[in-house]
């Protein structure tokens, strides 16, 4: 019996299925067909670039009495924005709108002193980090604590979902945690003797102190020092690569720790550059 080649069948067969793939765009699940668009073209054909802010994150990001905005993360989204040549739109976020405000198309990035934490990247694409720094407790001034130790049987506010929320819950389970909404609202229940403590950054402690005399920080290193970085929607790689370079680009000219220094009167960690 004559034996059949089967190579010379396949072969022409599978160069046909290539060719009508090749042919074929990418699928983004509206049955079109069509490539999806990055956010970085989404931005440049807008002329605007949307970002993320906290509004009472005092050096970092807080809004003024103006309805404006200050801090080191205002002036390195105004850097962001220079550099794509396009407006710049503050908004304001908090611990848990980030994510809901990227995938709502609300906005085209975070900057708002996000930690690149390895749950939070499941669901965020992170960029390389421009900044890095840790957690600080602030105390009544008349009732100081000598160490971190002491927060045991002690109540403490937090912003809900942030960093700090994590690290009390995970590493100080002998504390009362009670968790707000805002970082402002987390201060204003130390002031108002709601709570024994206040956990933040430890740069916003330490000015919070430093700002009004009956307010103390627990003299120590700052909890758990982290990688802080950028946020963009996961999927989007075209816009966390064209971030990633503006952040090499910042530490490279020397701005990032110029603008660093400015707000928090020190140099920039090491980490970082």
């Amino acid at each position: 019996m004559r034996r059949l080649n089967f190579k010379l069948f396949l072969i022409p067969a599978l160069a046909s299925a290539l060719l009508l793939s090749a042919c074929t765009s990418p699928d983004n699940g509206d049955g079109g067909g069509a490539a999806v668009q990055s956010q970085l073209d989404s931005v440049i054909k807008s002329g605007t670039v949307r970002v993320a802010v906290l509004p009472d994150y005092p050096p970092w990001s807080v809004q003024t009495a103006d309805g404006g905005f200050e801090g080191y993360d205002i002036d390195i989204a105004q850097k962001l924005a220079e550099a794509l040549g396009v407006e710049l739109e503050l908004v304001s976020t908090d611990g848990t709108s980030r994510l809901p405000l990227l995938k709502s198309d609300r906005v085209d990035v975070n900057i708002s002193e996000w930690t690149a934490t390895d749950e939070r990247a499941k669901e965020v694409g992170f960029t390389i980090p421009y900044v890095a720094h840790g957690a600080g407790v602030l105390v009544n001034a008349a009732d100081p604590l000598a160490s971190y130790a002491d927060l045991a049987g002690k109540t403490v506010s937090v912003a809900r979902g942030s960093t700090n929320d994590s690290i009390m819950t995970k590493y100080f389970p002998d504390t009362k945690i009670e968790r707000f909404e805002t970082i402002a609202d987390a201060a204003a229940a130390l002031r108002a003797g709601k709570v024994d403590a206040l956990v933040e950054g430890y740069s916003t402690v330490t000015q919070m102190a430093e700002e009004d005399p009956n307010y103390a920080i627990i003299d120590a290193p700052a909890l758990f020092p982290s990688l802080v970085s950028m946020g963009a929607l996961q999927e989007d790689q075209v816009w966390i690569n064209y971030l990633n370079n503006f952040i090499r680009n910042l530490n490279a000219s020397g701005t990032n720790q110029e603008l660093f220094q400015k707000w928090g009167h020190a140099d920039l960690p090491d980490i970082v550059g």
